[in-house]
């Protein structure tokens, strides 16, 4: 029977190596398939997904693929990582697919080596926010209730708007200062949710070169010094956010 392919990441590689890379999901053997000098770090596997409504499970076959990627990242450099129960239906599709997407890779492959990904959130504190506006006016006091009801709501529908004015403007005072200090950046979604530290205003991956990390410390602790505002740095990773898409030419999964 031919064994199908669960494939955790693509790396730059020529040698087929089947000794230094572990086991992966299920404790199954790591190797790395090699075609035209694009390697991927390979297991076999059955055609089925790994699909469970054991969570316990779940989450021990995730941290097992995560876990592969980095060793592989430690051997061989960094790695297009793919998402999680990416399988080619044999060795044959898998070889395919990297010849038929070989000049993409490679082009990512070539960007992505010698760089990490940091993460940047910054809140702003409401109070500060909204004191770049002027206060609607209190018009309540001679009002029925019924009217001092709606005169709330529209008071509320303003403070939204306002709101999200403030974090328009500081979104474009920030997001350029720190573009100017990395290699690549990608805007991710806000936090639309309540939090401690006030008003999500920017969230972003960065991608910054070994070594070039000094910049954009500096223009978050130019940030941060602003009053009101709260800067959340993290990383660095693997760069994930900056792989882009593949193709979805897997049995199951694409990336």
């Amino acid at each position: 029977m031919t064994e199908s392919k669960y494939t955790y990441c693509i790396v730059d590689s020529t040698d087929e190596d089947r000794e230094t890379l572990g086991t992966g999901i299920d404790e199954e053997p790591v190797s790395v398939l090699v075609q035209d000098g694009i390697g991927a770090v390979v297991n076999d596997c059955p055609s089925e997904a790994y699909d469970t409504d054991d969570r316990a499970q779940a989450e021990m076959w995730v941290k097992q693929h995560n876990r592969t990627i980095e060793r592989a990242a430690d051997a061989l450099g960094t790695p297009l990582p793919m998402t999680f129960d990416t399988i080619f239906e044999d060795e044959a599709s898998l070889r395919t697919f990297l010849t038929e997407h070989r000049s993409q890779i490679r082009n990512r492959l070539n960007v992505l080596a010698g760089t990490e990904e940091y993460g940047v959130r910054i809140y702003c504190d409401e109070d500060v926010l909204l004191e770049e506006t002027e206060p609607a006016p209190d018009s309540t006091g001679a009002r029925d209730s019924g009217m001092a009801y709606f005169d709330q709501k529209k008071r509320e529908k303003q403070r939204q708007r306002e709101r999200a004015e403030r974090t328009k403007e500081r979104f474009q005072t920030y997001f350029p200062r720190i573009e100017a200090v990395v290699d690549e950046i990608m805007e991710e979604e806000l936090d639309r949710g309540g939090d401690d530290r006030g008003q999500n205003v920017l969230t972003a991956s960065c991608l910054v070169a070994d070594g070039e990390i000094d910049g954009l410390k500096r223009v978050l602790s130019e940030i941060d010094d602003e009053p009101g505002v709260d800067v959340v740095f993290t990383g660095p990773w693997h760069p994930y956010s900056f792989v882009g898409s593949l193709g979805t030419a897997t049995k199951n999964h694409g990336t």
